[in-house]
């Protein structure tokens, strides 16, 4: 009997998995914000690999340096999920 392989996730569907998972784990780590997360940067980090290879894919110009930088993961952290607090202190009026 032959074993059936599984389907492999898309790139896409595990970062958002990976984002999935930050959030859940990221309240009980005191003040850790979602992409600051092991699971939070690796999903960025496959996002821009994943930007990476589309675009070499699409014969942009340079790819040997869209590849390094890519590799390189200097990126700022882009913040994902619902904000902590969507109540605003409004300021008072100087008189």
């Amino acid at each position: 009997m032959a074993q059936t392989i599984p389907p492999r996730y898309s790139p896409a569907e595990l970062i958002a998995e990976l984002r999935e998972a930050a959030e859940e784990i990221a309240p009980e780590l005191n003040g850790i914000r979602p992409e600051e997360t092991l699971e939070g940067e690796s999903a960025q980090t496959l996002e821009e690999m994943l930007d990476a290879l589309r675009r070499i894919a699409n014969g942009a110009p340079r790819p040997e340096e869209i590849a390094r930088i890519a590799l390189e993961a200097k990126a700022p952290l882009k913040p994902f999920g619902k904000p902590r607090s969507t109540v605003v202190k409004m300021q008072k009026p100087r008189r």
